[in-house]
C-alpha cells in the first residue's frame, strides 16, 4: 500500500512543496537583520582635537521592547553590531575615565547598516541605570560638550597619582581582553555583506561559505545561524534535484543544525524578543531528512518545532497548519501514534480541514499497511472519499479518489471474518 500511495501522486506534491517552501525562505536574510555601526571619538577638553578612542564599552538599548546588546570599539575606535530589522535602538557609550554618552534612539528599517558616531569627554565612568538611559535618549540624548582647558594644571597629589596608574592599568586590562573583539568586527561586517550578496545572486555555496567563516569567529550570532540555515537548504535542494541524495543529506542536516543553533540562542533572550523565523527554518530542514530520508531522530524534532510554533499563534488557521505539519513530521518518521493524536487534534476544531484528514488517512494506512485492521480501512475509506470531495487541489481530489477504490478493493480480499468451525 505504501508503493501505491507513492503512485498516486504523494511524490509529485512531495517536491511541489519543497520548491515553494524553499522560494519563500529566499528573500528572508536580508528581512531579518540590519547592523549599527560608527567610530567613537574622546576630546580632553574645547581646545583638544577628538580622536578616535578604542576598548570604549558601547550598549544598544531595544527601545521598542526590552533588551540590551554590548560589544566594543576596536584599535580604530569603530564598533559594528547586527540587530533585528524594524526596530528602535539607543546606543550608549561609557567606560572607565569617561563621561556616558546617550544618542537619541534610531529606528532600524533597512539592511542597510545606520552609522553613529560618538564624542565622549572626560568623566566618573559611572553608568545610570537603564531606564534613566532610555528618558535621557529621548530628551535628545547626552550633549557632547567638552569641559574648558584648564589654565595650569596643578601638580597632582600622591593619592591623584595612584589613582591614575590603576586607571591606565584597568584600560591595558581591558585592551588585551578584548584584543579578539576589537579585531573581527571589521571581518563580521565584511562576512555578513558578502554572504547576503552572494545570497541574492543565487551563489548558495559561496554565501554559505562566508556564514561558516563569521561564525568561525563568533559562533554566538543567531542572524549568521539563520542565514546559514537558508543558504544549506538552497544548497540541499539543489543536489537532491541532481539526484545527488548524500550530498542533500548532509546539507539539509547542516541547514536544520544551524537553525536549531539560532533557536537555542535567540531562546535565551527574553520571551518578547525571540523570532521565530528560526524555529520554522529548523522545522523545515528537519521535515525534508524525515519525509526524504525516513529519518525518525529529524522527524521527531521537526514536529517538535511545529508544535512549539503552533503554541504561539494566535491565528486558529495558521495553529492548525503547524499542527497538521507536526502530524506529517511524525508520519514521515514513522511516528503513527503521535501523528493521528496531532490530526485528530485538528479535526476536533475543524471537521472540514482537508489536510489533517488526508494526513490520517496516510497515517492509518501506513501503520496498518496490510488493511488487516477493518476498522482502520473503514475509516481511511470515509476520510479519502472526504478529502475527495472537499479538495479544491486536483492532484489530491485524484490520489484520494484512487486511494479510497484501491482501498475498498483491497480490503474485500484481505480483511475477512475468520472461518467458524465445521459442523460434524
Amino acid at each position: 500500500m505504501r508503493y501505491y500511495a507513492k503512485q498516486c501522486g504523494y511524490a509529485g506534491l512531495r517536491l511541489c512543496g519543497l520548491a515553494l517552501c524553499v522560494g519563500l525562505l529566499g528573500t528572508a536574510v536580508w528581512a531579518q537583520n540590519g547592523a549599527i555601526r560608527g567610530t567613537v571619538y574622546y576630546q580632553e577638553n574645547a581646545n583638544a582635537k577628538p580622536e578616535p578612542r578604542p576598548g570604549v564599552e558601547i550598549l544598544i538599548l531595544r527601545q521598542d521592547i526590552k533588551g540590551q546588546l554590548k560589544t566594543k570599539t576596536d584599535k580604530k575606535g569603530t564598533y559594528f553590531y547586527t540587530v533585528q530589522a524594524f526596530g528602535t535602538y539607543v546606543v550608549v557609550a561609557h567606560g572607565p575615565g569617561y563621561r556616558h554618552q546617550v544618542k537619541p534612539p534610531v529606528r532600524i528599517t533597512s539592511t542597510e547598516p545606520v552609522q553613529i558616531d560618538i564624542t565622549l569627554t572626560p568623566g566618573d565612568g559611572s553608568l545610570p541605570p537603564v531606564e534613566q538611559l532610555l528618558a535621557e535618549a529621548q530628551g535628545g540624548g547626552t550633549p557632547e560638550t567638552p569641559p574648558p582647558a584648564p589654565a595650569a594644571p596643578p601638580e597632582p597629589t600622591a593619592e591623584e597619582k595612584e589613582a591614575a596608574a590603576k586607571l591606565k592599568a584597568e584600560r591595558e586590562r581591558i585592551e588585551k581582553e578584548n584584543e579578539r573583539a576589537r579585531n573581527i568586527n571589521e571581518q563580521l561586517r565584511t562576512l555578513m555583506e558578502s554572504g547576503n550578496a552572494a545570497f541574492n545572486r543565487g551563489d548558495y555555496e559561496t554565501a554559505a561559505g562566508d556564514y561558516r567563516k563569521a561564525l568561525a569567529l563568533d559562533d554566538d550570532q543567531p542572524g549568521f545561524l539563520g542565514n546559514l540555515a537558508s543558504a544549506t537548504l538552497q544548497i540541499a535542494v539543489k543536489h537532491f534535484n541532481a539526484k545527488r541524495r548524500d550530498e542533500a543529506r548532509k546539507a539539509f542536516q547542516e541547514s536544520g543544525d544551524a537553525a536549531a543553533r539560532a533557536v537555542a540562542l535567540n531562546d535565551a533572550q527574553p520571551a518578547d524578543r525571540r523570532d521565530p523565523t528560526y524555529r520554522s527554518k529548523a522545522a523545515e530542514a528537519y521535515r525534508f531528512l524525515a519525509e526524504l530520508y525516513a529519518d525518525a531522530d529529524a522527524g521527531e524534532k521537526a514536529a517538535k518545532f511545529y508544535s512549539e510554533l503552533a503554541d504561539i499563534q494566535t491565528d486558529a488557521k495558521k495553529r492548525q497548519e503547524m499542527k497538521v505539519r507536526a502530524g506529517d513530521s511524525y508520519r514521515f518518521a514513522g511516528k503513527f501514534k503521535q501523528a493521528d493524536e496531532f490530526y485528530r487534534a485538528v479535526l476536533q476544531e475543524d471537521a472540514n480541514n482537508v489536510p489533517a484528514m488526508n494526513g490520517l488517512a496516510m497515517s492509518l494506512l501506513s501503520s496498518d499497511p496490510e488493511l488487516l485492521d477493518p476498522n482502520k480501512a473503514g475509516e481511511a475509506i470515509a476520510l479519502f472519499e472526504m478529502v475527495a470531495a472537499k479538495a479544491t487541489d486536483p492532484n489530491m481530489k485524484q490520489s484520494a479518489q484512487a486511494s479510497a477504490e484501491y482501498i475498498r478493493t483491497t480490503a474485500k480480499e484481505i480483511v475477512r471474518p475468520k472461518p467458524g468451525r465445521k459442523k460434524n
